[in-house]
């Protein structure tokens, strides 16, 4: 939309997305204590899938809220550019109107005479045709330009209303998205307090499974108990890429820029739609790491996962980026050592996790083009 912006079309597609986001990743969990078809009804068991559940819905919430947010900005600037070039219109057509104005002024003092009588009274005629002449073809030009200058003004106007209703309605998607944040972060403290409300043995069990790999909630929340350090870290992106030469000692050489810049926010709070620097979302830490080393990642983690060439797992380097879940919800950043950095979830921080923690759904390596 007007060149710069978003389709009609994807305005409503956000529009119905915030009224109804149901995940790729799993399907809400019922209440807590509701016993269904698939669904435990042991305390433990119900809050674990509960709030894993809820989990998954929040991160892929948030994402849409980033891909929201930078429509609107773009919408924003949109509306801005062609205010501008609305306003250089309206002055035009002032000069010009200014111009006519003057023209109509002479006229009117030569009123008294015809321009027969002018012509038969004339001391020399042919001056006076040539004047004529010129008058006419002045005049016509200025209303040419005059005519031009209200066509242009009508349909900057136009376009102008047309990106202030474009704007209106992604702003209220965007309500519509804050709203329903507002309810997942009602319900995760809904889990959080079923979990509360467990004896001691049960919440710690829960609580690592919530942090297992493979079949956990896929968050990987638990931090390696001796996590390496950044020595290491930098150590394995050159024996990972050792011989190659060429292109690999370049992306080599990013990658470590960008490891080094994870792992100086490690312990920085979760933010939802937060790209630093004093906190984060999932994407938003891949984006600010990146931009670090001088590779500028798109806003959202299933735009990241297009960014570059796909990579096996068997293939993967430190500062790949691996993207998780069925719907491509979540990214962290492997770092060698079995390990990425991730901002995992609300509550949580920027933190270490096993790479195969989550559910991997792609691999790619930011390639910087």
């Amino acid at each position: 939309m007007l060149r710069r912006g978003v389709p009609a079309a994807s305005v409503t597609a956000v529009a119905c997305a915030a009224i109804g986001l149901v995940p790729a990743v799993g399907n809400a969990a019922p209440a807590p204590g509701t016993a269904t078809a698939g669904f435990s009804a042991d305390p433990r068991l119900a809050a674990e899938q509960h709030i894993a559940d809820l989990y998954q819905q929040a991160e892929a919430l948030t994402q849409q809220y980033d891909a929201d947010q930078e429509s609107i900005g773009r919408l924003q600037a949109a509306v801005a550019a062609e205010s501008g070039q609305s306003a250089a219109a309206q002055s035009l057509l002032a000069r010009l109107s200014g111009g006519l104005g003057r023209l109509a002024a002479e006229q009117y003092r030569d009123v008294g005479d015809t321009s027969s009588l002018t012509l038969l009274f004339a001391t020399h005629p042919d001056l006076y045709l040539q004047r004529a002449v010129l008058n006419d073809r002045v005049a016509a030009l200025d209303a040419q330009q005059v005519q031009s200058a209200r066509v242009l003004q009508a349909q900057l106007t136009s376009l102008r209303a047309l990106g202030q209703t474009e704007l209106a309605n992604l702003q209220q998607a965007h309500a519509a998205l804050v709203e329903q944040r507002a309810t997942i972060e009602a319900e995760l403290a809904q889990a959080r307090a079923q979990l509360d409300s467990l004896g001691f043995a049960d919440r710690h069990v829960v609580a690592e499974a919530l942090a297992e790999g493979e079949g956990g909630d896929g968050f990987g929340t638990a931090q390696s108990v001796h996590p390496p350090s950044l020595g290491a870290l930098l150590a394995a992106v050159n024996t990972a890429v050792a011989g190659s030469g060429g292109q690999a000692d370049i992306d080599a050489g990013r990658a470590q820029r960008a490891i080094s810049a994870a792992y100086a926010e490690l312990g920085k709070p979760y933010v939802w739609g937060a790209v630093g620097p004093y906190g984060f979302d999932c994407s938003g830490l891949m984006q600010h790491v990146w931009a670090k080393a001088g590779v500028m990642l798109p806003r959202t983690s299933q735009e990241q996962a297009s960014i570059g060439p796909p990579v096996p797992l068997s293939g993967i380097r430190p500062g790949d980026l691996v993207i998780y879940f069925a719907g491509r919800t979540h990214v962290g950043m492997y770092v060698g050592h079995g390990l990425v950095i991730h901002a995992p979830r609300p509550g949580s921080e920027v933190q270490f996790a096993a790479l195969r923690a989550m559910p991997i759904s792609k691999i790619v390596r930011p390639d910087g083009n």
